[in-house]
């Protein structure tokens, strides 16, 4: 086929990188839910994905989001623009391999002539180019695929594998330089896929998480939106929801975008599944995808509702804070954030559950005002026990020689010495204890063991849910949120969370509660 020069242009802009968006919405057609062959014009979210992937990708999502439908088309797409590329997409069983490789078979026939490959086989659910290239579908466990080097592997339903994560270390091996690896699935409970999802958003994981709600993924459900304010109308005598009628759930979704009509259609799905599989499978944030029932100790419907409120980045800028010591502001805005600025006049407690600073857990600080104002918070996993003491003093003298109530264990006695005997800070909780003769001492720090862990968490559940505290971090809210009485009875974070903001939060507002502050 003859290309003018215009076109030509456009071809070549098509091909290169950063531009798979438009050549997918060029090229790719797909059978719509009316089973209409139509261009595949990408939705909002599809878009977003597709312009801002990484190498290691992990997607959380809502249902039937299309993204499947995405990453077919960025392999056809890829396996013609550089021939002898290999992709793999995987699931989690036999039917749903089937179904991603009739939606890649209805892709690649339906390319313009001039630019699909020549197929030498459609066989074993893969198709194999006359270029060189092949993508393949099979479920999870084949182990002769996992010797091949792919350029796109695509990890489907990943919360519903078996043997996730020495599978996953496998399949790793095989992308080459140039390759991408994209997981995504809905949540599943608690499993190696939701460890892998919060370690991701925390920093802790080499992927790139993105969520997708159900709220903003309007565009494929418009006809089902449409039918169910007619069945809502007609269980409710022609009468459609109005915005009096939210519940306080209803009204945060209203405020993340949420129409009515799709409110409408969410009573509905909840009549029939029930409000808990519904925050599951069709999550709002991605918290309420894991969410706890029973077992959590915190009210988890108040806590998603304090997180919904929170806006992202709440922290007050740097260049806003005009008296930040210098060796604070070299932390700020990774491991230190502001959320109000002090009053000289205010009287602030500070709780430290630290670490040992080796990657693992988090030394964490967390600063309430005698409001019970969460004003400040400090985290970190790398910092040795000897550096947290020079950065707790400067925190404590900036923050108007704050009461310091330092978690005696995994080098807390070591700060709590090196505070009082080389900083000659003062101001620090002493704990009421019994001695050997019976005899009543006092103690700097706080000792936590399984009476006094469970006094200081009741306290902090009694002022959370009594509204005597207002909580700003978002970490500690999802620390929160995964904070669960376990089945020999300690108290403890999900597998795969921390707890170390929440027990830090815990030892603050237990200074606060009992109004202890010694002059200095």
């Amino acid at each position: 086929m003859g290309i003018n020069k215009e076109n030509a242009l456009k071809l070549q802009y098509l091909w290169q990188d950063g531009h798979e968006a438009e050549w997918i919405e060029s090229f790719i057609k797909i059978a719509d839910k009316d089973s209409n062959i139509v261009p595949f014009i990408l939705t909002q979210q599809q878009r977003e994905f597709v312009e801002n992937m990484s190498k290691y990708n992990i997607i959380l999502k809502s249902r039937q989001l299309g993204f499947s439908l995405v990453i077919c088309a960025l392999s056809i797409r890829k396996c013609i623009i550089k021939p002898y590329s290999n992709c793999l997409l995987m699931s989690a069983e036999q039917k749903s391999a089937t179904e991603i490789f009739d939606k890649l078979k209805i892709m690649y026939d339906n390319l313009p002539d001039w630019l699909r490959p020549e197929n030498k086989a459609y066989n074993r659910q893969q198709i194999k180019m006359d270029n060189g290239s092949k993508i393949t579908c099979c479920c999870e466990g084949r182990k002769e695929i996992v010797g091949a080097t792919n350029i796109i592997v695509h990890l489907s339903e990943f919360s519903r594998w078996s043997n996730p994560q020495k599978q996953l270390s496998s399949i790793q091996k095989t992308v080459v330089a140039d390759g991408f690896i994209i997981i995504e699935s809905t949540a599943n409970g608690f499993n190696f896929f939701s460890d892998l999802w919060f370690k991701s958003k925390n920093f802790e994981s080499d992927f790139k998480p993105f969520f997708f709600n159900w709220i903003n993924g309007r565009e494929l459900f418009e006809k089902d939106y449409k039918n169910s304010v007619e069945r809502f109308k007609a269980r409710n005598n022609g009468k459609s929801l109005t915005e009096n009628e939210l519940d306080a759930e209803e009204q945060n979704l209203l405020k993340m975008g949420a129409e009515l009509d799709q409110l409408m259609w969410r009573r509905l799905e909840i009549m029939q599944c029930g409000v808990d599989l519904f925050h599951q499978d069709r999550p709002a944030n991605d918290t309420e995808a894991f969410l706890l029932t029973g077992s959590n100790l915190f009210d988890t419907k108040r806590v998603t509702e304090v997180a919904i409120a929170i806006p992202k980045n709440n922290y007050i800028p740097k260049d806003n804070i005009t008296d930040l010591p210098v060796l604070l502001k070299q932390y700020y805005g990774k491991s230190f954030f502001i959320y109000k600025i002090k009053k000289s006049t205010d009287k602030i407690y500070i709780g430290i559950d630290m670490s040992e600073g080796v990657g693992r857990d988090y030394c964490a600080c967390e600063i309430f005002n005698q409001d019970g104002e969460q004003i400040a918070e400090f985290y970190n996993n790398k910092l040795k026990p000897y550096k947290m003491a020079e950065i707790i003093n400067t925190l404590g003298l900036y923050y108007n020689k704050a009461l310091l109530n330092i978690e005696t264990a995994s080098g807390g006695l070591s700060v709590i010495e090196n505070l009082r005997n080389y900083y000659r800070y003062m101001n620090m909780y002493k704990q009421k204890m019994f001695n050997e003769y019976k005899k009543v001492v006092y103690k700097l720090g706080f000792d936590t063991n399984g009476k006094t862990k469970g006094q200081i968490i009741n306290n902090f559940i009694e002022m959370f849910d009594t509204g005597q505290v207002q909580i700003n971090s978002r970490r500690l809210l999802e620390e929160m949120q995964f904070f669960e009485i376990k089945e020999n009875g300690s108290m403890g974070a999900v597998q795969g969370h921390h707890d170390d903001c929440l027990m830090a939060a815990s030892l603050s507002l237990h200074s606060l509660k009992h109004g202890f502050m010694y002059k200095w």
